[in-house]
C-alpha cells in the first residue's frame, strides 16, 4: 500500500522536471501579465516590471543603493547595465541537472530580467558592485543639482 502512494507521489514530481512547467508560473502570459497572482504595486519612485529577483532601493549619502536576492549566482551569472536611469539587472538561474533523478524540484532554471528607474542621474564612472553571501548589491553616486533649478521664462508685457 505505501509503494502505490510513493507511485503516485513520483508520477506527480514528475511534472516538476519540466522547464514548460516552471515557465508556465513565472514566464509573463501574452497580455503581458505574470501567471502568477499576487502583483507587486507600483512605487512612484521606481517602476518595476519583474518581480524576480526581489530588491531594494534606497538613497545613502548621495548615493543609490540597490540590494537584490541571486542566491547561487556568481558574477558570471548577471549582466548589469545602466542607460540613462534605467537599471537593469538580468541573468538566469541554472538548477536543473537533466542527469539527475529528481525527488524533489522546487528551484527552476528561469532566465529573469528587472528593470528598476531609477529617482536621479548616476555618475557611470563611480558606480561599484559586488556580491556578498546571495544579495547583489550596486553602489551608484548620482548627482541632483541639475535636477533641482529649472529656470522659467516669464512674459510681463501688458496685452492691453
Amino acid at each position: 500500500m505505501e509503494m502505490d502512494k510513493l507511485k503516485k507521489w513520483l508520477d506527480v514530481a514528475q511534472q516538476f522536471k519540466s522547464d514548460h512547467f516552471w515557465n508556465q508560473i513565472f514566464e509573463e502570459d501574452k497580455n503581458g501579465s505574470h501567471n502568477f497572482e499576487n502583483q507587486a504595486s507600483h512605487n512612484p519612485l521606481t517602476m518595476v516590471k519583474e518581480l524576480f529577483p526581489k530588491c531594494d532601493l534606497y538613497e545613502s549619502d548621495q548615493e543609490l543603493v540597490v540590494e537584490a536576492e541571486i542566491p547561487g549566482l556568481t558574477k558570471e551569472d548577471l549582466h548589469i547595465t545602466i542607460q540613462q536611469q534605467l537599471l537593469t539587472i538580468a541573468g538566469e538561474f541554472k538548477a536543473l541537472n537533466q542527469n539527475q533523478k529528481y525527488y524533489l524540484k522546487e528551484r527552476a532554471n528561469r532566465r529573469f530580467k528587472k528593470e528598476l528607474t531609477l529617482p536621479y542621474p548616476i555618475l557611470m564612472n563611480k558606480v561599484k558592485s559586488e556580491i556578498r553571501h546571495g544579495v547583489l548589491y550596486i553602489v551608484m553616486p548620482y548627482y541632483r543639482d541639475d535636477l533641482e533649478k529649472i529656470p522659467i521664462a516669464f512674459d510681463q508685457t501688458n496685452s492691453e
